[in-house]
């Protein structure tokens, strides 16, 4: 085991591996197995925030600080995505078990208390045929999703680019949620679509703020599933469980990193 508080602690470890020089403040990174890779992109701010590789063979790329009680369980085989300029509330949970991915696009928004696991935790079978009927599954949510206060995201869940996800709300096993609409409920259900988010906090508005916000004419947050733009997430996901660890980071550097095509993740 590998436990990790203080960036001194970098350079003396040995059979796993940290990319990038993050600040870590009232923070712990725990490695039980070996040959996992954390990769934090640019300096990010890591504070209270605990990381637990549980397994080996996995990958974490941070790419947005992470804040106030974050929490995130890797096991075995698996990917863990998080893009740039994404915003965390208070006690965010991460989930990826089972040799399964977790893909967060960039310029996301988790609310305080989201909850996000791609399992059940433990293994349900048919009574009859005795044969499991559970298994794990990898989520994906896209770029630029709004996720509100204590929502849950089951295993095999898909959300679509622009997408806002209500308080409280409950995406059932194998959800696909289109882009730019807007869901609610426990199980949620689309309520309103063709619509999009800014992240301009509207706490703070004034009244002048009020009159400026009546109407956005840009279309930059709109987004559309384009022919040989929009990736296919069954065959990445496919691609993902084959690939070895350098190899992984080397295909989401290309894919997720480098990929700046606005509608990757459309759906």
């Amino acid at each position: 085991m590998e436990h990790i508080e203080y960036a001194t602690q970098f350079e003396m470890m040995v059979d796993n591996k940290i990319i990038g020089m993050p600040t870590l403040k009232d923070s712990k990174i725990t490695f039980m197995g070996k040959n996992n890779v954390l990769v934090c992109k640019n300096n990010i701010k890591l504070e209270n925030v605990v990381l637990e590789f549980n397994g080996s063979n996995s990958i974490v790329y941070v790419g947005s600080d992470l804040i106030d009680d974050f929490r995130l369980v890797i096991y075995n085989n698996s990917t863990g995505f998080i893009g740039k300029d994404c915003e965390f509330g208070s006690s965010v949970k991460l989930h990826i078990f089972e040799n399964q991915n977790l893909i967060i696009g960039d310029d996301c928004i988790l609310s305080d208390n989201v909850f996000i696991s791609n399992s059940d935790g433990y293994s349900i079978y048919d009574s009859n045929s005795k044969e499991r009927i559970n298994f794990s599954n990898s989520v994906w949510i896209g770029d630029h999703v709004f996720l509100g206060n204590n929502v849950y995201v089951s295993k095999g869940v898909k959300i679509g680019s622009g997408s806002i996800i209500g308080n409280a709300s409950f995406i059932r096993s194998y959800a696909k949620i289109p882009s730019n609409v807007h869901v609610s409920g426990n199980p949620a259900k689309i309520i309103k679509n063709d619509v999009f988010f800014t992240k301009d906090f509207a706490g703070g508005y004034t009244f002048e703020d009020v009159a400026d916000s009546q109407v956005y004419k840009s279309n930059v947050f709109i987004y559309e599933v384009v022919n040989k733009e929009t990736l296919s997430l069954d065959d990445i996901n496919n691609i993902l469980s084959e690939l070895d660890v350098g190899s992984r980071l080397d295909f989401i550097q290309k894919l997720f990193i480098n990929n700046k095509r606005r509608n990757r993740f459309s759906l």
